[in-house]
């Protein structure tokens, strides 16, 4: 959902306020571009709100004392909760400030239904709020992240892997149960969120997220704004295709996507094959893969066949975006490779043989190993975002 220029200016006003922070209004017009008007008129608004403060500076000089600004950490408090893939929920409660006060880790149950897994985010919450020293009415919001195909406008789960099909309204039943309005959306959008807000990503306003887990994922940030579908869905980078009609079969029932070859599950299941072992069932994959990258790196084993067509498809499907989409930088999220500068060879090759000539290394490129806790921290941020350009 595209912000409206009121809730645009307030967001941009605040992101910049809380980047500089103490900062005199004079000073954020020069940070944000608007009008020194419109800022007087948001940041007053704000201080009356409870969410941003003043502070009067004791100055020796005469005349009238410089007022600073800064975003009051009291002034409401959110909290952000994800599945993780090893089977546990983390929860984070944090200030506006986007400061940690505290998280909490639960295990989950196995279960097959979408809602007995809100129930037990539920239960989880319910514990997290209470080991915290944050009182639940000033709690604002809940921001909880999965992974799945999730309509962020209105909670609705759609489909998690492994799981009976929805839909089921997932933020509905987490609202109901602790009586606090709770946003739902799918984690590689939280992971977006985190690094607009703490990462790499941070001061940028035009990147896009690649996650490599399980399952392939991407989301982008255009003009500071997370951008989503007509239907509220995140982009489904992974199931792109990079090998049309007669590639191997993914999951969702086409052939070729790029998923099949580049995700943890896909390299893990072509690794066995190369190697003649078993499969893994799609719980005990990430130790697998963690397995087959340890005996890989000890040259117990060779599966660089697969790691470096992996590695191959991945450069021609960011190429494919930069030419389409030219983004300012992309970050590139995953496991930490055994051998990685081989394997970014391989990745750089395919990268600069299929993007567009006048494309070509304009685009920044930054490589992160994944930090599961980095989605509990999105999940924040994705109602800070709402805190901040709509309370």
């Amino acid at each position: 959902m595209r912000l409206s220029d009121q809730e645009f200016n307030r967001l941009l006003l605040l992101k910049k306020l809380r980047a500089a922070e103490p900062v005199a209004r004079t000073e954020l017009v020069a940070l944000t571009g608007l009008t020194g008007g419109t800022i007087t008129a948001i940041t007053s608004d704000l201080v009356k709100r409870g969410i941003v403060i003043e502070e009067k500076v004791v100055s020796s000089s005469a005349g009238r004392p410089r007022v600073n600004l800064r975003i009051n950490p009291a002034g409401k408090y959110v909290i952000g909760t994800t599945a993780t893939g090893d089977g546990h929920v983390l929860t984070e409660i944090v200030n506006l400030r986007g400061e940690s006060l505290g998280g909490a880790k639960a295990r989950l149950a196995t279960t097959t239904r979408i809602e007995n897994l809100a129930e037990q985010f539920v239960a989880a919450l319910e514990n997290a709020i209470g080991q915290s020293q944050v009182r639940r009415e000033d709690i604002f919001r809940i921001g909880i992240g999965l992974p799945g195909i999730v309509d962020s406008r209105t909670g609705t789960v759609e489909q998690i892997v492994t799981f009976e099909p929805g839909p089921c309204d997932f933020g509905g039943i987490v609202a109901r149960a602790l009586g606090i309005p709770t946003l739902v959306d799918n984690n590689i959008n939280l992971l977006a969120r985190g690094e607009h807000w703490y990462g790499a990503g941070a001061h940028a306003d035009d990147f896009t997220l690649i996650n490599i887990d399980l399952a392939i994922g991407a989301s982008l940030y255009r003009e500071g704004q997370l951008i989503s579908g007509a239907h509220g869905i995140a982009s489904e980078f992974g199931h792109t295709k990079i090998v049309p009609d007669i590639g191997r079969p993914c999951f969702c029932g086409a052939r070729g996507c790029l998923q099949a070859y580049c995700s943890v599950q896909s390299i893990t299941q072509q690794s066995c094959e190369h190697l003649g072992r078993p499969s893994p069932s799609y719980e005990t994959m990430n130790a697998c893969f963690a397995r087959l990258m340890g005996e890989h790196a000890a040259a117990e084993i060779d599966i660089w066949p697969v790691l470096e067509q992996a590695s191959h498809y991945l450069g021609v499907a960011v190429a494919n975006h930069i030419t389409m989409q030219d983004p300012e930088a992309i970050i590139i999220m995953g496991p930490p490779m055994a051998m990685m500068d081989r394997l970014r060879g391989t990745f750089f090759a395919a990268l600069e043989q299929n993007t567009f000539p006048a494309l070509r290394r304009r685009t920044k490129l930054h490589f992160k190993v994944w930090d599961k806790s980095a989605y509990a921290r999105g999940a924040a941020a994705m109602v800070l975002e709402q805190v901040y350009a709509r309370s």
